[in-house]
């Protein structure tokens, strides 16, 4: 090597090699009984069986390595999973929470809307029993008095537009009674009375057909409210905002359910903003979730609208009397 990196051969001095090396067979130690610590320093111990370490160290390391990963995996992969089944505990323990909570206000709901109904039937009824019969009676007496003085022509004008105003102010009265509170639907059911109610709202520039088939009978008081009242706001709606000239009402029972379909010819409007700013839809959907169910409705400007409306033809039992009616049980 020396020579090759241009060294001349005549510099180099001869390397004397010493061949005397101890050297000891590593059988024999192991035949005679013999320590390795006690082999002179220096000695080169041949024939030497190598250990497992020797031998596969490098695939020890590796093997304890990977063996460390796994471990280090599989206590990641626990700890994820205890907190995965933790979260879903908590999320069960809220959903159960939360649809308890929406029970309860569903509930509350329909409860107020009953409450609401009975404060309709009271005034209604004292409408009834007490201001119509006041107006009725004023009518009677202002026309037994038109027919008194016949020869006073100023005093029987005066007389007759009285009389008109109190008959008009009975028929208001009247009128708000009935739609305070319809008499009709519990002494008739629901088809009469959305069939009366359609030929009340029926003008010459307004045309109401309504049609139904296969609807239960006797229907819970609940549910044919809730449809009387979708029905009497839908057409109310019709007659303020949409200038339709005819509007198709439709009742159908389908199994346990009953599907209330309201179309009309009128302009249409933007679902959307009603969606936020109309408080009869507000107030359609509170009564229709208060007994399960749902409304959908369909309008383009120009398009007229559909109201689909779908309903149990049970009502449901409220939380409140559900332990009352198992203990029943």
């Amino acid at each position: 090597m020396r020579v090759l990196r241009g060294e001349h051969a005549d510099a180099i001095p001869p390397a004397p090699t010493d061949l005397n090396v101890n050297q000891v067979d590593w059988r024999q130690l192991r035949r005679w009984g013999i320590s390795e610590s006690r082999v002179p320093a220096g000695t080169l111990i041949q024939f030497r069986v190598p250990t497992a370490w020797d031998r596969f160290k490098v695939y020890i390391v590796g093997a304890v390595i990977v063996l460390a990963a796994q471990f280090v995996l599989i206590s990641g992969l626990l700890l994820q999973r205890r907190r995965r089944q933790h979260a879903e505990r908590s999320a069960r323990n809220g959903e159960a929470a939360l649809r308890a909570s929406y029970e309860r206000i569903r509930d509350l709901g329909r409860r107020l809307l009953l409450a609401q109904e009975e404060e309709r039937a009271r005034l209604a009824r004292e409408l009834h029993d007490d201001v119509c019969q006041q107006l009725g009676l004023l009518a009677f007496e202002l026309d037994l008095l038109r027919q008194e003085e016949p020869k006073r022509r100023k005093a029987d004008r005066a007389f007759a537009s009285a009389l008109d105003l109190a008959h008009s102010a009975v028929k208001s009265a009247h009128d708000l009674s009935h739609r305070l509170h319809p008499a009709r639907l519990r002494l008739v059911g629901l088809v009469p009375a959305i069939r009366g109610l359609a030929r009340e709202l029926s003008k010459p520039e307004l045309s109401i057909a309504f049609s139904h088939e296969s609807v239960p009978e006797p229907l819970p008081d609940e549910v044919s409210l809730c449809l009387f009242r979708v029905v009497q706001e839908a057409l109310h709606n019709v007659i303020k905002h949409s200038a339709a000239t005819h509007v198709s009402v439709h009742l159908r029972g389908e199994g346990r359910e009953l599907t209330l379909t309201v179309i009309d010819n009128g302009v249409g409007f933007n679902v959307d903003d009603v969606r936020t700013n109309g408080l009869g839809l507000v107030s359609m959907n509170e009564r229709l979730a208060s007994i399960g169910g749902h409304v959908e409705i369909r309008s383009q400007p120009g398009f007229g609208t559909q109201v689909e409306v779908a309903v149990p033809a049970a009502a449901p039992v409220s939380p409140a009397a559900q332990p009352a009616a198992a203990r029943a049980g």
